[in-house]
């Protein structure tokens, strides 16, 4: 049942991403045609910045985890928040997921991170310049870190262990 849910948002967020990416060319062609390359480039550096937080969890190999954490910073960054992600290297290994993982570990991730994000809505209207750093740990498990920031203020952290134990 988790599977269809987040194949469904995954659906969903490709359908965002497509819009979005759609407007993107605009913005930048409308800046070449009026010959201020500079500005069409500039505009590109800031739409690529907003990726790679997307490419590192694309670098994830366990499904369930990268499908959850890749909602979770599309929506982030959905709002307008910018998203950091660092990620331990042994989280990118299948090896890591393979002798870890447990089922249940994914349904508690994914309402683990919807709660973060209804609880973060509140707050993030009110900030003038939203940022999220997310750090995924491998320990004796797995941990997910989440810090809310304003400009270099923190407003919300939080964090979800995944023990092996």
């Amino acid at each position: 049942m988790l599977e269809l849910t987040l194949l469904s948002e995954q659906l969903d967020l490709y359908r965002l991403q497509r819009h979005d990416f759609m407007n993107h060319w605009q913005v930048i062609m409308g800046y070449l045609q009026l010959g201020n390359t500079d500005k069409a480039l500039n505009y590109m550096r800031n739409a690529l910045q907003g990726l790679e937080a997307e490419q590192v969890m694309g670098q994830i190999p366990q499904p369930i985890v990268a499908s959850c954490l890749l909602g979770f910073v599309v929506s982030l960054r959905s709002q307008g928040v910018q998203v950091q992600v660092e990620v331990s290297e042994s989280i990118k290994e299948a090896d890591f997921w393979e002798e870890f993982w447990q089922e249940e570990y994914g349904q508690a991730l994914y309402g683990y991170t919807r709660g973060c994000l209804s609880d973060f809505q509140e707050h993030i209207v009110k900030l003038e310049q939203a940022k999220a750093l997310l750090l995924l740990k491998a320990t004796e498990g797995f941990m997910f870190y989440i810090r809310l920031l304003d400009g270099e203020d923190v407003i919300r952290e939080t964090y979800s262990r995944f023990d092996s134990n």
